[in-house]
């Protein structure tokens, strides 16, 4: 007797995550709390995958939604440090 097996559907974890996150950081809310909601989305993250992907993963989401932009020209470090941080559990604004 055979039995089929059905593997259950891969789910992006990760993916959802980020989805969940991105309307908080709506280009409608103070810049700070937008940087704190990004750095609470990787901290609630941290578990879904390797760093380095977390870490590419939601700088290329504060990219594409403008965050970046509206840091200015040292956003690239400023997001670094935002994620870094998020990845560590520590918090970078107290």
């Amino acid at each position: 007797m055979t039995i089929a097996v059905l593997a259950a559907p891969a789910t992006d974890l990760l993916g959802q995550a980020i989805e969940t996150v991105r309307p908080h950081l709506c280009s409608t809310l103070p810049i700070g709390e937008r940087v704190r909601n990004l750095w609470a989305g990787v901290v609630a993250s941290r578990g879904l995958a390797a760093g380095d992907v977390i870490e590419a993963e939601f700088i290329r989401l504060a990219q594409e939604i403008g965050l970046a932009r509206d840091l200015g020209r040292h956003a690239d470090e400023h997001l670094r440090h935002v994620v870094r941080w998020g990845l560590l559990n520590r918090d970078p604004f107290g």
